[in-house]
Order: C-alpha cells, then structure tokens, then sequence
C-alpha cells in the first residue's frame, strides 16, 4: 500500500515517514502543493495525508479544486482545530479529519481503517474484465497477467475515468519501478498493454490523445 503525505513541516514529515514504512507501507511526500504538477497522480497512491496549511496555498482550495477527481481517501491532518474547517473538510470530500498533535496509534488505526475499506473489485469494459488486484485481464474463459507497471497504468487510467493523463504524470507514477524509463518507456507499455487485450479479443478501453496522452475511454 501506497500513502502519499502532503506536509510542509519536514520535521514531521520525517516522522511521518518513519512511522509508516515501520508498518510496512510505501511512502512519498510534498512539501509544498506546487510541487504537484499534476494533481492526477494523487490517484496512484491508495491514501493522501494532507495538512490544510501547505505553504501559503490553503489545503481546503486544493481539496475543493481535486475532490472530484481524485478517487482515493484523503485524511486531513491539521492544526487547525475549529468546526468550521472540519466540516467544510469532511464536506469537501476528506474521509478522516485529525487534529495536531495526534496519536501516532490512532493515526495507523483511522489509516488501517480507510485502506481495509478499500475493496479493488474488477471492473468491467464492455465484455472484458480487467482485475487490478489480481493482475490480469479476461475475455470469456481466456486469461493474460499483467506486469506490475501495467497494472498502475490501468489502475491511474481507471481510476482518473473522464480525465487526460499525460504521459510525463504516467511516467511519475511508475518511475519507482524503472529509474531510467522515459515517456516513450510508456508508449512501450501501452502497445503491450493493448496487444494483450487484443490476444485475448477483447475490448481496448484506453483512448489515445494526440500530443496529450491517455484516458479510459467512455463506454
């Protein structure tokens, strides 16, 4: 499992970090928003942490900017401690709202929580099943397994339905996989992605865009 931490306070993000890959979990951080080019690969992770006072950009503008789009739970974890912005937080689309300073026990159980309640059923393109979890795709009774990058891009491409992702936001999703992939390491692996699709003749949901990138496509 995969959390991204968006925290401009490194001390904590050290400890954060600390914490989590202790239990296991993958961990990468923003200290500032701007870092995020494309807000689209916050849905390649399984879980945001985010604090509401990331620089001089409000959490709560960006939360309302990606609520829509991003499909995956964000905790806020914050200082800011009244009513108002805990409502309009958990309004605005957030799962857990956790005031400063926090119990590390009780951060790991509410985090333990949000990921058990993520249930990654397979999801459907026309007649062909594409199971995230466990790594294949199948027409009818045949059967092909996806690689581990493969299995990302479908996923982030699913999971990011109705929006263009370019090929660089693709590559920044894999890149833990390959350190020297480049973009064209991402045309390889949709040309494969797509050959076994149509091994299997099955249906392709993936749209090209020209000069753009990917979407899934619209059935």
């Amino acid at each position: 499992m995969k959390i991204a931490i968006i925290e401009d306070n490194r001390s904590l993000v050290e400890s954060l970090v600390d914490l989590l890959t202790s239990k296991g979990y993958e961990v990468d951080y923003f200290l500032d928003l701007r870092e995020i080019d494309d807000y689209i690969i916050l849905n390649s992770y399984n879980l945001i942490i985010l604090d509401l006072m990331v620089g001089d950009l409000d959490g709560l503008e960006f939360l309302r900017i990606i609520h829509e789009d991003i499909k995956r739970p964000i905790i806020i974890l914050t200082a800011k401690a009244s009513k108002d912005d805990e409502l309009r937080g958990l309004k605005l689309g957030a799962c857990d709202y956790i005031k400063k300073p926090f119990d590390s026990d009780i951060l790991l159980a509410r985090i333990g929580a949000k990921l058990r309640d993520q249930k990654s059923d397979p999801v459907f393109y026309k007649q062909t099943k594409f199971d995230f979890e466990g790594g294949y795709i199948s027409n009818g009774e045949s059967r092909v397994d996806l690689t581990s990058i493969e299995k990302k891009i479908l996923n982030v491409l699913y999971t990011s339905k109705g929006n263009i992702v370019s090929k660089a936001s693709l590559l920044s999703m894999t890149s833990d996989f390959q350190r020297d992939a480049t973009e064209k390491t991402i045309v390889t692996h949709i040309y494969n992605i797509r050959k076994k699709i149509l091994e299997l003749g099955g249906c392709d949901p993936i749209e090209s865009i020209w000069k753009e990138g990917y979407r899934w496509k619209e059935e």
